[in-house]
């Protein structure tokens, strides 16, 4: 089978993690999958397409000008049809929304998307209209895979699209990340010191602020720990100006965004207090590298972490359940230890990409049997002068 992946990223963080995971897992077993990156002009070499070549992946970059693109949508489906792909697969607002606007007759094959889990937004605005416009769009995809039953938001989404739905939990590949350079500065800042670590895109639902809280009270409370904080993002600038306003310059460092997989075996613990998550790869690698973690029970994070098995679950939005959590792992490391090794086992166990891939494949098929019978079914109808 051949697939196309087509994402617009900002970034190589959850979501791109997935379409690589996935589109390598394909290849692997036995089918051809491409990338297809969206942006606009200007757009230098964005990471996910650095990482794709890095995979050996084909990768297309389409350049297009903001908002709907009728060239850009043909650039696409160009792609596609160049690829003689068997599916197109949508990762995101825009992917959606420019494909699914798109006759079938034109597109000529099944749409696919994936909700990766949305943004938390307000009422209005540019990013609440994107959202609505996605949540439209999705409507008229062939096949929709969730990558969680309580990924929130879909609720009413779900009961819309109905049988066309799936949930297909998102899955790692397992691969060991290439070793720190010797003089690496993130590991001399954290070596010979208790790293508390995040990873995330720096934005409002991912909590960071009230990481930084948390860990100011640790430091208070006179713990030699440090805070290592990896990702980029719009929340930059104000956890930047939080850091100084705690006092906490020496001991928190926001290095960017890097690739967290080679710098998990320096944290002793994991921190994610999001308000809003769909089923975050940063998780699932944390699991792989055994480090304990402290996470909000929101969306598919308590499976993830088997009710708190295999990590501590804190409610949302409490600068005290983070510095209490984080406090409980530093001061018992032997049940800290115990409870990462579960994690190892059973994110080894049931998150992999072979698994995820394998599932796709199935929706995929599932899809190009809906979509043949529909197209036999038109051709009847318009043979029979039912439809123009």
């Amino acid at each position: 089978m051949r697939i196309v992946h087509v994402i617009d990223s900002s970034g190589l963080y959850g979501a791109e993690r997935v379409v690589l995971a996935l589109a390598s897992a394909q290849q692997q077993l036995g089918h051809a999958a491409a990338i297809v990156s969206i942006g606009t002009p200007g757009d230098g070499e964005k990471p996910i397409e650095r990482a794709a070549r890095a995979h050996g992946l084909p990768v297309h970059a389409v350049r297009m000008m903001a908002g709907p693109s009728p060239a850009g949508v043909r650039r696409i489906l160009r792609c596609a049809a160049d690829a003689r792909a068997d599916v197109v697969h949508a990762h995101g607002y825009k992917p959606d929304i420019l494909l699914a606007m798109v006759p079938r007759a034109l597109r000529k094959r099944p749409l696919v998307t994936t909700l990766h889990g949305y943004t938390a937004v307000g009422a209005v605005g540019r990013m609440a209209l994107y959202r609505w416009l996605d949540r439209q769009a999705v409507r008229r995809c062939d096949r929709v895979a969730l990558v969680h039953r309580d990924l929130p938001g879909t609720q009413d989404l779900v009961r819309r699209v109905g049988q066309r739905c799936r949930v297909i939990e998102n899955g790692v590949d397992f691969e060991p990340a290439a070793p720190l350079g010797a003089g690496d500065p993130i590991a001399a800042f954290c070596a010979g010191h208790p790293i508390v670590g995040a990873i995330g895109r720096l934005s409002p639902e991912k909590g960071f602020d009230r990481l930084v809280r948390a860990f100011g009270r640790l430091r208070a409370a006179r713990w030699p720990a440090r805070l290592l904080l990896l990702g980029e993002g719009p929340e930059r600038g104000r956890l930047e100006q939080l850091v100084r306003e705690e006092g906490l310059d020496a001991c928190v460092l926001l290095p960017g965004h890097r690739d967290a997989r080679q710098y998990l075996k320096l944290m002793d613990v994991c921190v994610l207090p999001s308000s809003t998550e769909g089923l975050p790869i940063c998780l699932m690698e944390a699991m792989q590298a055994e480090v304990p973690i402290v996470a909000s029970a929101v969306g598919g994070i308590p499976d993830l972490l088997d009710g708190g098995r295999s990590g501590v679950l804190i409610t949302p939005g409490s600068v005290a359940a983070i510095s209490g959590a984080v406090s409980q792992v530093l001061n018992d490391r032997q049940a800290a230890r115990e409870m990462a090794h579960r994690a190892r086992s059973r994110v080894l166990g049931r998150y992999s990409s072979a698994r995820m891939a394998k599932a796709y494949i199935a929706l995929y098929l599932d899809a190009l049997e809906r979509y043949a019978a529909d197209s036999d079914a038109r051709k009847r109808l318009q043979a029979d002068g039912h439809v123009c």
